[in-house]
């Protein structure tokens, strides 16, 4: 029986484009967005996610470590935050799942990011906790995230559905005994929880069904 979901953020609540950031990165340094890729979305980063720099020194050594002239932090921010936009049809799903599951964020992110999602995302309507690797200060599949996930959905490993776009991280927390699936597209998660019959299927278009039965 389903007591939780676990559910990833990017690819599978919202969309979001790198390429908006290396874009506009490249734009005020004249530095072409191939070469800033590394530099941006490497080491750098996941320390980012794992809230050990904050934003400004994050600014500071991606400009050292990639040769850039040093840019306002507020050219940095516009162009790290504002990525996102939102899947409509997710969202209607999840809000459809039986309110006797408990519904639990869990996301690599950063806090820049998470200042880009809270524009287009309402976690008080959407979801019950956050587990957040810049707040619990380790990413997953790390054990110390799990250990944080698991707590937060107040359940065993067996009792969770995990959800996320990427297939390794599916793996890695079903070797912990989480079951999960991957989402793939906007229409992914919708997908997915009608097949397991967790909300109805069509959820989210136009004239569909919400909720349905706790599998």
């Amino acid at each position: 029986m389903t007591r939780a979901l676990l559910l990833d953020l990017g690819n599978v609540l919202v969309g979001f484009d790198h390429g908006i950031t290396l874009g506009r990165i490249s734009e005020a340094t004249g530095v072409p967005a191939v070469r800033l890729r590394e530099v941006l979305f490497g080491d750098l980063e996941a320390a980012f996610d794992r809230g050990e720099i904050e934003p400004g020194a994050f600014f500071r050594s991606c400009e050292e470590r990639g040769g850039l002239p040093r840019l306002p932090d507020e050219v940095w921010t516009r162009a790290w935050r504002d990525i996102f936009h939102p899947f409509p049809r997710s969202l209607a799903a999840l809000d459809a799942v039986p309110r006797g599951i408990r519904r639990v964020l869990v996301s690599n992110t950063n806090a820049l990011h998470w200042e880009g999602v809270l524009g287009i995302f309402d976690p008080a309507v959407h979801v019950d906790a956050l587990v957040l690797s810049f707040r619990v200060g380790a990413t997953k599949p790390s054990r110390a995230f799990w250990d944080a996930a698991l707590e937060a959905a107040a359940c065993e490993p067996g009792e969770c559905l995990y959800v996320d776009d990427r297939p390794a991280l599916v793996e890695a927390a079903g070797r912990l005994g989480i079951p999960g699936f991957v989402a793939r597209g906007p229409e992914g998660l919708a997908e997915g929880l009608a097949e397991r019959g967790l909300v109805a299927p069509g959820v989210g278009n136009s004239g569909a069904a919400s909720a349905v039965r706790i599998s």
